[in-house]
């Protein structure tokens, strides 16, 4: 008898916060860049987003209305952060590219034509790629704030 109740107590003490996570709303989808962040819940009802720019949260409930704008903050924000990594990886592409040719420079006291030739184009083409991923950082923050404000202000 004691066994019984024993392993009914165990079941039911492991069973109960499986039931209590069940329940409460999961995360779908999360995102941040730029100061903006959103975090999509699945709720009872559909879906809830928060969204926010620094710490300023607001809850917004999918509606038909908003949907097409929620989707393009998710997307913008996504975008804007691999704009952002982007222009972090070209920087440090340039970066590596100057200290090396540096340090070649430094052991060889000349450099020859062919080899700064190489330099050259690898240098402009980081430059190249930081400017393009800087005007699509700035395009995509543009983004973002209009549909923060667009969602926030309804």
């Amino acid at each position: 008898m004691n066994k019984r109740l024993l392993v009914l107590f165990t079941m039911l003490f492991t069973l109960l916060p499986v039931h209590i996570y069940a329940a409460a709303p999961f995360v779908i989808g999360e995102g941040e860049a730029g100061g903006y962040q959103y975090t999509v819940l699945k709720g009872e009802d559909g879906l809830i987003w928060k969204i926010g720019y620094q710490d300023q949260m607001v809850t917004i409930y999918e509606k038909e209305e908003n949907q097409a704008h929620l989707d393009h903050f998710r997307t913008a924000v996504n975008d804007l952060g691999s704009h952002t990594f982007g222009l972090i990886l070209a920087i440090s592409y340039l970066i590596i590219v100057g200290i090396t040719s540096l340090v070649f420079y430094k052991k060889t006291k000349h450099i020859p034509r062919v080899s700064g030739m190489i330099i050259a184009c690898l240098a402009l083409g980081a430059v190249y790629y930081a400017i393009a991923s800087f005007i699509g950082m700035q395009a995509e923050i543009e983004d973002v704030g209009y549909y923060y404000v667009s969602l926030t202000d309804s």
